[in-house]
Order: C-alpha cells, then sequence, then structure tokens
C-alpha cells in the first residue's frame, strides 16, 4: 500500500468486510501468510483479531529475495456450533481447498 494512503482505515475496512463475507458463507475462520518484516500488515491482523498461530522460514520469495512468513489466523465459530467442513476447491482429488 503507498504510504499516503496509509492510516486511513481502508485495510481495516477491507479485512473486515471479507471477515464478514466469510461469517455469512459459512467459513469459520480465516488465514493469512504476512512476510515477517511487514510490520503494518502484522499490526493490521492483530487488530482484526488475527492471532499468530505458526512461522515457515524462506517460504515466500519476491524479486528474488526469499522472506520468513508468519501464519496468521481468526476464528469465527462459536461454542456448540455444529462444523461442517465442505470442499470449495476440486482441483486435485488429493489435494482439495476446504473450509471448514
Amino acid at each position: 500500500m503507498l504510504e499516503t494512503a496509509q492510516g486511513h482505515g481502508i485495510a481495516s475496512a477491507l479485512l473486515s468486510k471479507l471477515a464478514s463475507l466469510a461469517e455469512e458463507a459459512g467459513y469459520w475462520t480465516l488465514q493469512s501468510h504476512v512476510i515477517s518484516a511487514n510490520i503494518a500488515s502484522l499490526a493490521l491482523h492483530k487488530k482484526a483479531g488475527f492471532r499468530e498461530v505458526g512461522y515457515r522460514e524462506r517460504y515466500g520469495a519476491i524479486g528474488g529475495t526469499w522472506h520468513n512468513v508468519i501464519l496468521n489466523a481468526e476464528a469465527r465459530w462459536r461454542e456448540g456450533q455444529a462444523c461442517q467442513p465442505k470442499v470449495v476447491d476440486e482441483r486435485s482429488p488429493r489435494y482439495g481447498i476446504f473450509a471448514v
């Protein structure tokens, strides 16, 4: 994001809307991978209720440089709520992308 666009709440609003739409669609968890050096994005995710659940070394490459990545997750399930996993992408019979 351009520095001139930072601090206006745009990313917070977009992430909040994404979370609301995901919840309405029946998804109960969101995950993100953020380059560990991207302090602003890590702060944004923390503010939105995400928590760090993992760390991957040299996981993402940008412009030929490998970066460490933080895996963040935000859960929206409620106690007693049934979990009904559903396949949302069946490109591979062995490896589907699941929404739970």
